[in-house]
């Protein structure tokens, strides 16, 4: 058996069930650790519904840049679960991985598979001399086991807010009621000595600032904001502006960058050494570049394809935006599969502007059949037709020169791809 199948098997043996929330299982295992948030090190967390890697890898490259050390845990993982845990720029081992979590399965607590990995994190990066612990959320937040690993950070960001994982609320329509029961799942426990906020619509902002009064806030558009002119991007703040000079694709991220940038000089980095740690941004699964591999194979230079986890309509919007907005006079096509607690109408909508969609199958069991997201894309009048897998849909496009494709909609299908 492989290191990872191994892994697996230990993530599902003493399982309480796939994903059940709740912060005391956490902290039970923990308390058997000699845990009591050991790490000496600023502790920055991020919530929200998307953009939460992108802000904090951005972040990341910044303490790279400026010789900070650092652990971060991520979730999920793309090509393999070691990527979950990062210290100083190197993922653990899998050999590591696997001591730990037979250490962890050892503790008489039955724990969920993220809570396990936490807990392994927490273990992993105790006794570490590291400057900063970045830690992302998983589900929600209020009570998500990073919580109980860190229930008071230095510094909190709060990303994009918008609708996902509507089934796991008491109100399941996208209506202003739920809406307001997302942000309090992910913002009124916070207790950050300092919190950030994402550039975010006007419904989610006034039930941010609502969970969030009497905290020492810091809002995109009050406090920081992104100024684009003569398409060129500015950070700019109350005291200082300077353009960002990067690879990043599309407005969001920028917007999302220009978060980190705040972080980064409210921690007293030099714009300098902020502007040198922007230029080259590589980001897994989020609007990366497919460069080489199986899925080139026989395509011309002209022809790009991206890879984009996103699973949401607020990561759908951002998405299509970028690449209309980035490439005119391209045809776009796009390769989807989704898991069935998703919302593919919502998700589907801003994909009006590409020229035909595609759905496959993933391997995943909880799948939304690709027959019955291609009803749903003919109903919404947008192209499509399904197709055995992404390589046939790509090979079925004649004027392959003209094209731009995104593989997107999961990253449960990115794993298989990438």
């Amino acid at each position: 058996m492989s290191k990872a199948k191994s892994i697996q098997k230990l993530l599902k043996v003493n399982q309480h069930k796939k994903i059940l929330l709740g912060l005391s299982r956490t902290k039970k295992a923990l308390h058997h650790i000699n845990w009591n948030q050991k790490t000496k090190s600023k502790i920055v967390t991020i919530g929200g519904t998307s953009a939460k890697f992108t802000i904090i890898n951005i972040f990341k490259k910044i303490l790279i840049k400026n010789k900070n050390s650092f652990a971060a845990t991520y979730s999920p993982h793309i090509k393999s679960i070691a990527e979950r845990m990062e210290v100083n720029s190197k993922f653990i081992s899998l050999n590591q991985l696997k001591k730990i979590l037979n250490k962890i399965y050892k503790i008489p607590v039955r724990l969920t598979e993220f809570e396990m990995l936490c807990v392994a994190f927490a273990e992993y990066i105790k006794n570490k001399k590291i400057e900063y612990t970045l830690g992302e959320f998983g589900l929600f937040g209020r009570k998500d086991a990073i919580r109980a690993l860190f229930p008071t950070p230095d510094i909190h960001v709060i990303s994009p807010i918008s609708f996902d994982h509507l089934h796991w609320l008491k109100n399941k329509k996208r209506n202003l009621k739920t809406l307001k029961e997302i942000v309090y799942e992910k913002t009124s426990f916070l207790k950050a000595k300092r919190i950030y906020i994402a550039k975010q619509d006007s419904d989610s902002l006034k039930f941010i600032k609502y969970y969030l009064k009497n905290k020492k806030c810091f809002y995109y558009g009050r406090d920081f904001w992104l100024k684009k002119k003569k398409g060129k991007y500015f950070y700019q703040d109350r005291k200082q502006s300077f353009i960002i000079n990067s690879n990043l694709l599309g407005d969001f991220m920028y917007e999302n960058a220009v978060l980190a940038i705040k972080i980064a000089i409210d921690e007293g980095i030099s714009p300098s050494i902020i502007k040198k740690s922007l230029k080259n941004i590589t980001m897994p699964g989020r609007m990366q570049e497919i460069k080489s591999g199986r899925l080139r194979k026989g395509l011309p230079k002209s022809t790009l394809i991206f890879a984009d986890g996103g699973h949401n309509s607020l990561s759908s919007k951002s998405v299509c935006t970028a690449l209309s907005s980035k490439y005119k006079n391209k045809d776009l096509y796009a390769i989807i599969s989704m898991i069935s607690s998703k919302d593919p109408s919502s998700f589907l909508k801003p994909f009006k502007s590409f020229k035909k969609i595609f759905f496959v199958n993933m391997k995943q069991s909880n799948i939304y059949p690709k027959e019955s997201l291609n009803k749903i894309s003919k109903k919404l009048n947008i192209p499509s037709a399904v197709s055995k897998d992404c390589y046939e849909a790509i090979k079925t496009v004649s004027e392959k020169k003209n094209a731009i494709f995104l593989i997107t909609g999961s990253f449960y299908y990115l794993q298989e791809i990438i």
